[in-house]
């Protein structure tokens, strides 16, 4: 098994949430995650702010999520 590099996974997850969960590895997760925000953006540009907020507190616990992931991987 080759190690993840956690500083790329962390730009991924930075820049596209869930996908840098993906990147190590846990792809379901990091597609489910990264769908749900690209839906959650949706609603939040014809409705209500709610969405834009749930958004924000997806991607940090994404962030969170990629360090876990990655320290899984490399079986740390």
């Amino acid at each position: 098994m080759s190690n993840v590099d956690l500083k790329i996974a962390m730009v991924i997850s930075i820049l596209f949430t869930g996908l840098g969960i993906a990147y190590a590895g846990n792809v379901k997760k990091g597609l489910i995650l990264f769908g749900t925000v690209v839906v959650l953006n949706v609603l939040g540009m014809w409705t209500f702010n709610i969405f834009n907020k749930i958004t924000v507190l997806i991607w940090i616990y994404g962030l969170y999520a990629t360090y876990q992931e990655v320290q899984l991987a490399n079986g740390e």
